[in-house]
């Protein structure tokens, strides 16, 4: 190789190595919005609130985007080992009822958060956006806050699913402590 073409290729390595140490620089100088966050800010816009009142909701938006990642995250390792469980034929009754109440645990912790961020916000609202909220209870409130809801049963349109049928579960006592199972005649 001529030397022009190893200066060439020595400028381009410094140039790229430049570029990426300030690409990263600069992103960890920036906070990271959450996927969550943006759905609050979705949430916020489509009630049309003020921006009085989404700076009192700025602290709340952000301690729940702290925790709902995770959370989503949890339902959706736990929905993993309950299928793996339930597809694997090896695998002992107690071990796919062990799975299956880590994965009403999470659901659970996933709806309670959403319950207690709707609670928080219902506290800023006025009567208008508190109907506007109410009116996306049960066809949109998770979608819109980063949560998993996908309609009856938490499938895909597929059918059922996991979840309740269209007309409530008929077994209310679903994952409620040891023996549910046996209790439920």
């Amino acid at each position: 190789m001529s030397r022009n073409t190893l200066i060439l290729i020595g400028v381009l390595i410094v140039l790229g190595v430049g570029s990426f140490a300030a690409t990263r620089l600069t992103l960890q100088s920036q906070p990271a919005v959450s996927e969550a966050h943006l759905s609050f800010q979705a949430l916020q816009d489509y009630l049309e609130m003020t921006p009085d009142q989404r700076g009192a909701m700025q602290g709340i938006d952000v301690q729940f985007s702290r925790v709902r990642p995770k959370l989503a995250t949890e339902v959706l390792d736990a929905r993993d080992d309950l299928l793996a469980a339930l597809q694997n034929p090896d695998s002992t009754p107690q071990q796919a009822l062990a799975a299956t109440k880590r994965f009403c645990k999470a659901q659970e912790a996933l709806q309670v958060n959403t319950v207690e961020y709707m609670v928080a916000l219902r506290g800023h609202l006025n009567a208008d956006q508190k109907d506007k909220l109410a009116g996306l209870v049960g066809r949109g409130m998770c979608a819109l806050t980063g949560g998993l809801c996908h309609g009856p049963g938490q499938g895909r349109g597929l059918g059922l699913g996991l979840g309740r049928g269209r007309r409530g579960n008929p077994d209310p006592g679903c994952c409620d402590g040891e023996g549910w199972r046996e209790n439920r005649q």
